[in-house]
């Protein structure tokens, strides 16, 4: 079993002893503090403040919501997913901001949510460990971790022994009958829930360091399973993750997590072990636009994304990306995300207890950002394929109102033009696993998707500010959305900053503006959430020619 059999003591040296030591020390922390007003800082902080701000307002929790067995459209996972998502969110965000101000009001927060946070799930630490619960108690457990080393001068010696003795009960039940156990130790669980999972143990392990003699045998079976299963094999060949998009972004969140107190902590530095494996290209690929203020909206700022996975989820990876591999390209992305710093409140809420899922990165970006990281697009390239999940994309160019194209398995295509998402097309073959192909120069790239001559997708980008979309296989009557309602002019299709779309091949049908209503809904589709914005989007039908084909060309005139 790993941990138990792994010979000898892999992390030996602790460098940062004390509190804190997870993601800065105390001389650390004396240069964030003073870098508050200093560019690029400034405005990550303004952020940060912000949503402390918001937290301020927020109630601590009182009592636990236990799990239960009769679970059949999973709203008491759900439940306790979010309720702990939350709790960890603004305990940690609360947290960062006093250690990064010395402002006692969020000091005195962050002690009580921490504490709050002990008490309300403490039964978790003596429940029989699962996969169902493990998902969520561990990063609740990483959450408490976090405001005790960034709190940790709010606390008094009864609470921080209160603390431990939460962290100590929980992080032992786990390994004992969770993480030892031949299905989470073995090769097999390396992807989302692995990561999450493993990387939130750790980061207890690494905060008690010196201060449960359990904490260095936990801390050693993290560090192997890392090196053996997450880092290896966490992410595909070509670097996206097989699960998803929003999991790669997920999965990164949580090895920097791990890896950059782990360096701290011990000296142990996995980013530079294992820099081949740490490969954001989906990400460069992906992001399509700018994010501001306001709630998300699926395709936004990242394509073939959900919501929850727009750019604010990808750029605090990116932030700490450009810090350790001094890529500019990763740091001009990340500053398209101008709420950088903010704690993201999602659109998810539960129609029980009305739990809402947030994240919390704001902190954390703010801690990974490196000012002398110029921010430049000019060594990217224009064109990706990820054959693992089926996906090709191509961009007109690294401004962020470009064309971005994207295909994805069984045909589903999304472009972005403008600084919007202008279609959001559904695939002809729901089933298929068809890999597109690319061709790419630099004056065109091609994107192409088939499963015979009878049912393909072809797209050509040319720069500047041309696409041409060809579709054989059609259906009927066959329909479109986009985020914004466009003008209809003499049959073209027209939205801000001039971008137009002509049916070439084809006709259209009808606009509908508020035809669309996406999917709000989690657990396999069973447990309908609410939305605090509902969302309804123009819906674009389009009649293709009798041979089934349909031909789209567009332009971007700014």
């Amino acid at each position: 079993m790993l941990g138990l059999t792994a010979p000898g003591i892999v992390c030996a040296e602790i460098k940062a002893e004390g509190h804190p030591r997870l993601f800065f020390d105390a001389n650390e922390l004396l240069k964030l503090r003073t870098a508050r007003t200093e560019p690029g800082y400034s405005d990550i902080w303004q952020n940060v403040a912000d949503s402390a701000e918001w937290c301020l307002t927020k109630t601590p929790r009182s009592e636990w919501i236990a799990p239960v067995a009769d679970d059949p459209v999973y709203e008491n996972l759900y439940d306790r997913f979010y309720a702990m998502m939350m709790d960890m969110a603004i305990t940690e965000h609360l947290a960062f901001a006093y250690a990064l101000s010395g402002e006692d009001r969020y000091g005195t927060a962050a002690k009580t949510w921490t504490l709050a946070c002990c008490r309300a799930w403490k039964p978790d630490a003596d429940a029989q460990p699962d996969g169902g619960k493990a998902y969520a108690v561990m990063r609740l457990l990483k959450g408490v971790a976090v405001g005790y080393d960034l709190a940790y001068d709010c606390f008094t010696d009864d609470e921080r022994a209160e603390i431990r003795a939460m962290l100590s009960a929980t992080a032992a039940n786990y390994f004992e009958k969770y993480f030892t156990t031949p299905a989470i130790s073995g090769e097999g669980f390396h992807t989302h829930h692995a990561i999450v999972e493993w990387s939130s143990f750790g980061i207890a392990a690494l905060t008690l360091l010196n201060e449960n003699a359990d904490a260095q045998k936990w801390l050693d079976a993290t560090v192997t399973k890392f090196t053996t299963h997450l880092l290896p094999m966490g992410l595909a060949p070509d670097g996206a993750q097989i699960e998803g998009a929003t999991f790669w972004a997920s999965t990164m969140q949580y090895r920097i997590f791990f890896m950059d107190a782990l360096r701290r902590v011990t000296g142990r530095d996995l980013f530079k072990e294992f820099a081949g494996a740490m490969n954001a290209d989906l990400a460069l690929a992906s992001i399509a636009g700018e994010k501001r203020k306001g709630w998300d909206r699926p395709q936004e700022s990242v394509v073939l994304s959900p919501s929850y996975g727009q750019l604010n989820y990808y750029a605090p990876v990116l932030v700490a990306m450009a810090r350790e591999y001094k890529r500019p390209i990763y740091q001009y992305l990340a500053r398209w995300d101008h709420t950088l710093g903010s704690i993201q409140e999602t659109r998810y809420i539960t129609p029980n207890r009305k739990e809402q899922l947030l994240f919390e990165m704001g902190g954390y970006a703010y801690c990974w950002y490196d000012a002398t990281v110029p921010a430049d697009a000019s060594e990217a390239p224009l064109a990706y394929c990820f054959p693992s999940v089926y996906q090709a994309y191509a961009r007109e160019s690294w401004q962020p109102n470009g064309i971005v194209a994207a295909i994805d398995r069984g045909g589903q295509v999304v472009i972005h033009a403008g600084g919007i998402a202008v279609m959001i097309a559904p695939g002809l073959s729901n089933e298929s696993k068809a890999t597109p192909t690319i061709t790419n120069n630099d004056a065109a790239t091609t994107l192409r998707w088939s499963e015979g001559e009878d049912t393909s997708g072809t797209l050509v980008l040319d720069r500047p500010g041309k696409l041409r979309g060809e579709w054989r296989g059609v259906p009927s009557a066959w329909s479109f959305w986009c985020l914004e309602t466009p003008e209809t002019i003499d049959g073209v299709l027209v939205w801000r900053r001039n971008v137009r779309l002509r049916i070439a091949e084809g006709t259209l049908i009808q606009v509908s503006p508020a035809g669309y209503e996406p999917a709000h809904a989690v657990g396999n589709g069973k447990l309908n959430l609410i939305n605090p914005e509902p969302e309804r989007y123009p819906l674009i039908t389009i009649e293709p020619s009798t041979d089934k084909r349909l031909v789209i060309e567009l332009a971007v005139n700014q």
